[in-house]
């Protein structure tokens, strides 16, 4: 992968910049992102471990959002199947991934947009953005066991320790982000994710479970 933007994606753009390989959540100006946006990173995710040249991945955000929620409609069987399907495809995909994974917050991280910053191994996050879960927010994308090494997850400002990793100065926050990245990242990060979700596969399946039993129950 050179450094230019991979074609075919429609949800995320994806590129490779100074060894990292960039996936930027395409959300609309209300941080609000399809279901297909969850395919598209784990696609992405796919080739960036197959490329050698790629030494670890970041994902961002665009227009200073970086997600806030999905939006999928009314819901129905076939929509909650495949949201299932399709966050268990992305969760698997980083945990199995033999690179470091970061999220950069250049904007709110909230509920599905928090959920997926928490995939990765670190968190680099601007000074002036929120994240975290709303009230009733409903585990959808391995936030159930992800938010576990936060100490705070109800929505607030970022954190360094609390909420998020790392807290950045917003007008220098990618280029910073990149420098730590280029310092930090090796093999150790998969390392402790595959140590810290010791049976992913029964995790992934109690949230699936609890989110279709909650489903169920309001319709």
């Amino acid at each position: 992968m050179t450094d230019i933007r991979v074609r075919g994606y429609r949800s995320i753009s994806f590129w490779q910049e100074e060894g990292i390989g960039l996936i930027v959540i395409r959300s609309d100006s209300h941080g609000e992102f399809d279901l297909n946006t969850l395919d598209e990173i784990t696609a992405a995710m796919g080739i960036a471990a197959m490329d050698e040249s790629v030494k670890s991945v970041a994902i961002t955000g665009m227009n200073n959002v970086f997600g806030r929620r999905i939006v999928s409609g009314q819901l129905s069987n076939n929509i909650v199947y495949r949201m299932m399907q399709s966050s268990s495809a992305l969760i698997s995909m980083i945990y199995s991934l033999e690179k470091p994974v970061f999220a950069i917050l250049n904007g709110d991280a909230i509920d599905e947009g928090y959920e997926i910053a928490l995939l990765a191994d670190m968190i680099i996050s601007a000074d002036d953005v929120r994240v975290g879960f709303e009230k009733g927010y409903e585990f959808k994308i391995g936030g159930s066991f992800t938010s576990l090494r936060m100490r705070r997850t109800d929505l607030s400002v970022a954190e360094e320790g609390i909420n998020v990793d790392r807290v950045l100065k917003h007008e220098s926050l990618l280029e910073t982000a990149k420098e730590i990245i280029e310092k930090t990242a090796d093999a150790n990060f998969s390392i402790r994710r595959k140590q810290r979700y010791r049976g992913i596969t029964e995790l992934i399946n109690m949230e699936k479970l609890n989110f279709y039993e909650h489903y169920l129950m309001r319709t």
